[in-house]
């Protein structure tokens, strides 16, 4: 048994204490359940609105996703009400783990099953990859550890908003924390004083905040070590709760005594029978003034709600001791303070329905911003679906599972498992199936193009772009770079086509994996073992982001530098470069910094540097509208596309860089794809696309620049 605070408080004896003020202040606690307290759900529905209002509408909230930071706290205060309930034993342990995966893993598995078919049904094929490993790192409880494309950048992974499944993390988070629980609780349990019980909270609590502090952001935002003291912090409330109860309700002990006039026989037998003559009456008391519990209680909410939901952000380190602090406060003192704004009956059904629509919201959130981007009624739409699917799923699946015995819950889970992971095994089956369903007649109708795309119809033109507009990040997927499960990261090319002699390595961001191919058709009579290496939206030279490219740019070098190559390609769409110039290009400090990087390069690369010359195509005409216009039979032409002429800074800057590198050059693909000063965005007599919606060169463009890798392969020496 555990001792809290001295050698005769026990878990039971607090649970019959907590049974008896329940039944004395029904309010207090749900009708249907003594041991649910109302205020703690109306926390998680504080949580999920928070959450939420972040995930629809980050601009206006960014601080929304401090409510997962009181999902933590919640979970470690009722974590420690489980096991403080019985000896830490086998059975017990066996128990809990029963009961936790009861409540949570058939419809966590549900809603990964649905979503991993959706993808392919509902989302563009180009999600397919990312979330089928997302599925599969989800359901071994490893998504919030798992290396992505991007880094496994939360924030990231939010602004993509093409992972369906990208929230489960905080799920992987908590459920990793029960594995923990069993061997804190173990430790908590040898605690026989007050003191003892404080210095191991406080031991837990500073080393693991610690942790979180000094790790980098991935880190301390996935890690469980880096959440532990949040689970700590509910767990020392849940302490001090107790504490705060029992100082509330001592009770006074008096002694009546049945004086009766009674004959010297009755005296004598109630002196022989003292103890039953006597009657101890116990009356719970309010020892405690509410006022100051009052005071501390709404102050703490009014700030945790100013916080979580300010429409500027907050540095997340402060923000989330903050927030952590306050809603330990709300929750101890809402143990004494009856009238609770958190009891409040909305957001109580609110709480009692986060779980499934914590669930369900994030897959809903990708699909309105990936097909109804920036329409604010729409996005309203969503928030309303969320919360009537969580609603009539938590009404219905989620009561009935709760009421399955062992062997039918177990079975539930098991199918499960094995349904998504022969799903994520068959993905590409799966995918060709669902496109030839649903694009079969497009390919019927769009017939055999050339490679040359010579000859080809208006109508084979616009099937064509649609075709592209949707597959652009699986033509990422570099077919003969091993491993080659997504667009970036490291990948070794197929030596059977490379007859060369050197070392040749391609890096930069997304244009790396986009480009990468050219680079293998028309450099395979130099190279003996060709690599690349890529990262999502970070540049090469400079570091345009300190906070989202530092880490990519250092790993840039780190690559390279490793394999020390005769050749480097660095094919990057920049940023920074193309940043206004102040004063002369030489003084610069944009170019000065990609200076300094560059001469590192110069250093490790012993030939020849090859950069891919700026370019920035329109923004305000995608491909996969543009191919609409000419289905629907609209006038198109160069003119409707808007400039963006900030392209030309990044030109003049990298012409002064292979002006001062004596083994650089530029790939001008300008003399292909641009008109004088002006890009171009589609061939006048094919009507066929130079550039995906997210901005990539389009085969048919990257067929016209291929000479001018040739030319630079051919010209090699």
């Amino acid at each position: 048994m555990f001792k809290y605070c001295n050698s005769s408080f026990s878990p039971f004896s607090f649970l019959k204490t907590f049974l008896f003020i329940s039944m004395q202040f029904s309010p207090f606690f749900s009708n249907s359940n003594q041991m649910k307290r109302d205020d703690l759900q109306g926390i998680r529905g504080l949580a999920i609105g928070a959450v939420i209002a972040f995930h629809f509408f980050p601009r206006w909230f960014p601080n929304g996703y401090i409510g997962v930071d009181m999902f933590f706290v919640l979970s470690g205060f009722l974590m420690t009400m489980i096991f403080g309930s019985k000896p830490i034993t086998s059975e017990s342990v066996y128990l809990f783990y029963y009961r936790r995966a009861k409540r949570i893993l058939p419809l966590y598995l549900a809603i990964i099953l649905i979503g991993s078919l959706l993808v392919f049904i509902v989302y563009p094929s180009t999600f397919v990859p990312m979330n089928m490993d997302s599925a599969w790192n989800s359901i071994f409880l490893y998504h919030n550890m798992a290396e992505h494309s991007d880094n496994n950048l939360y924030f990231k992974m939010l602004n993509q908003a093409e992972d369906i499944f990208t929230h489960t993390w905080s799920l992987c988070v908590e459920m990793q924390f029960y594995l923990l629980a069993p061997i804190i609780f173990l430790f908590l349990s040898f605690c026989t004083t007050g003191s003892m019980l404080t210095v191991f909270h406080l031991i837990i609590i500073v080393t693991s905040l610690g942790n979180h502090l000094m790790a980098t952001e991935q880190v301390a935002f996935n890690s469980v070590f880096c959440r532990v003291w949040q689970f700590l912090i509910g767990s020392a409330v849940y302490f001090l709760s107790v504490e705060l109860i029992e100082l509330d309700t001592k009770t006074i002990k008096y002694t009546e005594l049945l004086l009766e006039e009674q004959g010297d026989s009755d005296e004598e037998e109630k002196e022989e029978n003292d103890e039953d003559d006597e009657v101890i009456f116990s009356k719970p008391r309010r020892n405690l003034s509410r006022s100051p519990l009052y005071i501390l209680l709404w102050t703490s909410l009014l700030f945790l709600i100013f916080l979580s939901f300010a429409p500027w952000a907050i540095p997340a380190s402060a923000l989330r001791i903050t927030c952590t602090f306050l809603s330990a406060i709300i929750i101890l003192t809402g143990t004494l303070c009856e009238t609770n704004p958190m009891k409040n009956r909305v957001l109580v059904y609110i709480g009692d329905i986060s779980y499934s629509l914590y669930l369900v919201h994030w897959p809903i959130y990708v699909y309105v911003k990936h097909y109804y981007e920036n329409q604010f009624p729409v996005y309203i739409i969503g928030i309303l679906v969320s919360i009537i699917l969580a609603i009539i799923i938590s009404e219905t699946f989620e009561k009935w599972y709760l009421k399955l015995g062992k062997q039918e819950t177990l079975f539930m889970i098991l199918i499960c498992y094995i349904s998504i992971v022969l799903i994520v095994f068959k993905r590409n089956e799966i995918s060709s199936f669902v496109d030839n369903v649903k694009y079969g007649h497009e390919e019927n109708l769009m017939g055999k193009v050339h490679s040359s795309y010579e000859n080809i119809t208006l109508k084979q033109a616009i099937l064509l772009n649609k075709k592209w507009a949707r597959e652009e990040y699986k033509n990422l997927v570099i077919p003969n770079c091993y491993p080659n499960k997504t667009e970036h990261g490291f990948c070794e090319f197929d030596k059977g086509n490379l007859t060369g002699d050197m070392t040749v390595f391609i890096v930069g961001n997304s244009l790396t994996p986009n480009l990468g191919s050219l680079v293998y058709k028309t450099f395979n009579n130099h190279a003996k073992v060709m690599y690349k290496y890529s990262n999502s939206y970070c540049e090469i030279l400079t570091v345009a982001s300190e906070k989202r490219c530092r880490k990519a740019h250092d790993t840039y070098e780190e690559e390279v530098f490793k394999k020390l190559p005769d050749v480097l390609f660095m094919l990057d769409r920049q940023d920074k470069l193309r940043r206004p110039i102040k004063g002369p290009v030489e003084k610069d400090e944009i170019f000065r910094e990609a200076l300094a990087t560059l001469r590192k390069y110069e250093n490790n690369v012993k030939k020849k540097i090859y950069m891919l010359e700026s370019y920035t195509p329109s923004t305000n005409l995608p491909l996969s509208k543009f191919a609409q216009m000419l289905e629907e039979g609209k006038k198109v032409k160069q003119s409707l596309y808007k400039l963006d002429l900030s392209y030309l800074n990044a030109l003049q800057r990298q012409e002064e860089l292979v002006k001062k590198c004596s083994k650089c050059e530029l790939i001008r693909i300008s003399d292909i794809l641009f008109n004088g000063n002006q890009t171009k965005n589609y061939d006048e007599e094919t009507k066929l696309g130079y550039y995906y919606d997210g901005l990539h060169i389009t085969p048919f463009a990257m067929n016209l620049i291929l000479p001018l890798f040739q030319k630079a392969s051919d010209n090699f020496s």
